[in-house]
């Protein structure tokens, strides 16, 4: 489920961007003109503040969930949960960017979105990190070979 959310915010950002370089000229902010003609006028499609803020809250919540239930052995399930949101982070922070605001809580919505989808992200980076290390302990102890790249577990 988590990493459906946060995967789905990266695709998003992919449609704005692809969407936008063939119907919208390739304008992708309001600060650029299109490029060629124009099929769609600029936005493509737009992300509310407060859809945005929902979703990375969603997110954070679903994160805390991921984070309590790992195990040591579970390095590489919070690795790919830290590798989405990092996706999703760069989307809701690329999304804040681009997109026009009605006002400057639109804006800050979306950059609240952002920042709250960085800290998973750090967070998430860090316990993997320290589950990665706990792990190959964990091995060395048990006298199992210590992952490698190219190697199974």
């Amino acid at each position: 489920m988590y990493l459906l959310l946060r995967m789905m915010q990266a695709a998003a950002l992919i449609v704005y961007l692809v969407g936008s370089l063939l119907l919208s000229g390739g304008q992708i902010a309001a600060g650029r003109a299109p490029m060629w003609g124009v099929a769609i006028d600029y936005p493509l499609f737009s992300f509310p503040g407060l859809l945005s803020l929902v979703v990375s809250v969603i997110g954070l919540i679903l994160a805390a969930a991921v984070l309590a239930t790992a195990r040591v052995n579970d390095s590489g399930r919070v690795g790919g949960a830290f590798a989405a949101t990092g996706a999703a982070t760069a989307s809701s922070a690329m999304f804040a960017w681009m997109l026009p605001s009605e006002g400057a809580t639109e804006a800050t919505l979306r950059w609240v979105a952002a920042g709250l989808d960085g800290a998973a992200t750090v967070v998430l980076m860090v316990a993997a990190l320290i589950l990665a290390v706990r792990d190959d302990r964990a091995r060395q102890r048990e006298g199992r070979p210590i992952w490698t790249p190219g190697q199974e577990s």
